[in-house]
């Protein structure tokens, strides 16, 4: 994997670990995100924004 997923890697890991916090379309992006990156595909914008929020709401305390 190029050096520039790490992050988004990190991210997606962490958001799989709370799986129960996600509903099914935000397990489903997860999930092809996490695709598109095995396959060295760059993020659009938009998408770093939909995993930064998603990961926001199941990484919050509560």
């Amino acid at each position: 994997m190029a050096d520039w997923t790490t992050e988004y890697i990190t991210l997606i890991e962490d958001c799989e670990k709370r799986s129960e916090r996600m509903t099914d379309w935000e397990s489903q992006f997860i999930d092809s995100l996490s695709n598109q990156l095995a396959l060295e595909r760059r993020p659009t914008p938009k998408q770093i924004e939909t995993l930064d929020a998603i990961w926001e709401k199941v990484t919050a305390r509560g």
